[in-house]
């Protein structure tokens, strides 16, 4: 799997790092948690389409520009994790974490796809922490979209083809407390996407700085985090039959934004084993197109807006089952220059899910020291 190398590598890198500390490989207090979870929701936009898109689709006349049987479907969510942490004592953590996932369409399995994540944190004193992660996914169906290099064989055959890419992210980030209760967090991240050939103009590297706030001790068992980020992404913005010295005219989809946003959680009531709560999230999101090409007549000059906002509701039995039910809405609005005949990029959508999700946990803890005295009869 082309998307997990990565994360092998990292974890690789990490056990070798734990394997030669002496620290580490002192007796210590260690945990493996298996989790196993999933979903089922109802996606109303499965590819976020505008509503002109929509009508166009809806209406038959254009087949060749949209890979789909249904504008939503039922979108089915399986997924398996595997943590693993060694408590020193002190603030003294190691923690890793591996994680698959996968998105099935009940109507387009044209639009399924798998990620894979892992992630390292390491805890000191004083509530400060150190991690690193990884998300993958090896193929992401974005929509058909027109190539305008391709030369029909015969007239009247069609100049729209399915786009793809590789998504590669990786992050770094550093977290401590401020006050009791209170947690800052400054965060890293890249983001690298890879086209299938046709369109690798659309290739692209995205660089983001994030800043956090959050509080954990809020009436309740209640928590919430603020957050604010910058972002710049770079594109290719010309394709590999472009001759050197030319004047690109390809789409140039690379864009500078922002994005603020809140989360809240809290607590409703407790019984026994039993916990129920709720969530709230909210993010903002502003973004400007970097297009100096007037002929990039969908790029050049748009600004972009989009809201997202989810609200959830949680029942945990504990220790092992949680069953969340969510409703999650964007909306984007898409500010574009005038624009003549159909295109099949991005522009403004409105989109709902509307979800439940179970997972089931177990951990199980042991020590060090024990497995060796165990080995050692």
């Amino acid at each position: 799997m082309t998307a997990s190398r990565p994360a092998l590598a990292l974890l690789g890198a990490i056990l070798a790092t734990l394997a030669t500390d002496p620290v580490a490989a002192a007796a210590a207090a260690q945990s493996l948690t298996f989790t196993a979870g999933f979903g089922a929701a109802y996606d109303d936009n499965i590819l976020e389409y505008s509503d002109a898109q929509l009508r166009d689709f809806e209406s038959g006349i254009h087949p060749d520009r949209y890979s789909l049987d249904t504008r939503d479907d039922l979108v089915l969510s399986p997924s398996l994790g595997l943590a693993w942490e060694r408590d020193l004592g002190a603030g003294r953590r190691h923690a890793l974490r591996l994680r698959g996932e996968g998105s099935l369409h009940d109507r387009n399995g044209t639009a399924d796809f798998h990620s894979v994540s892992a992630g390292w944190r390491e805890s000191f004193r004083r509530d400060r922490r150190v991690s690193l992660g990884y998300y993958g996914i090896p193929r992401y169906y974005v929509r058909q979209l027109f190539d305008d290099d391709v030369v029909p064989a015969f007239s009247g055959l069609s100049r729209y083809r399915r786009s793809e890419f590789r998504l590669h992210i990786a992050n770094a980030a550093w977290s401590q407390r401020v006050t009791r209760g209170t947690q800052a967090a400054v965060q890293y991240q890249f983001e690298r996407r890879d086209y299938v050939r046709g369109f690798d103009e659309r290739d692209s590297n995205l660089h983001e700085g994030q800043l956090s706030f959050g509080w954990t001790r809020l009436p309740r068992h209640g928590s919430a985090s603020l957050l604010g980020a910058y972002r710049q992404s770079h594109a290719r913005a010309r394709d590999h039959d472009e001759q050197a010295g030319t004047t690109p005219d390809d789409p140039d989809i690379g864009y500078h934004g922002y994005s603020l946003g809140g989360a809240g959680r809290m607590e409703f009531g407790r019984r026994g084993r039993w916990r129920w709560g709720g969530d709230l999230d909210y993010v903002f999101e502003g973004r400007r197109y970097d297009s100096e090409r007037p002929a990039d007549r969908y790029h050049y000059g748009r600004r972009d807006t989009r809201h997202t906002a989810e609200l959830g509701v949680r029942a945990t039995w504990r220790p092992h089952w949680s069953l969340r039910a969510y409703d999650r809405l964007e909306d984007q609005v898409a500010h574009i220059g005038p624009v003549t005949g159909a295109t099949t990029d991005a522009g403004s959508y409105r989109r709902n899910q509307v979800g439940l999700a179970i997972e089931w946990s177990a951990t199980h803890r042991f020590s060090a020291a024990a497995a060796e005295t165990h080995d050692a009869e």
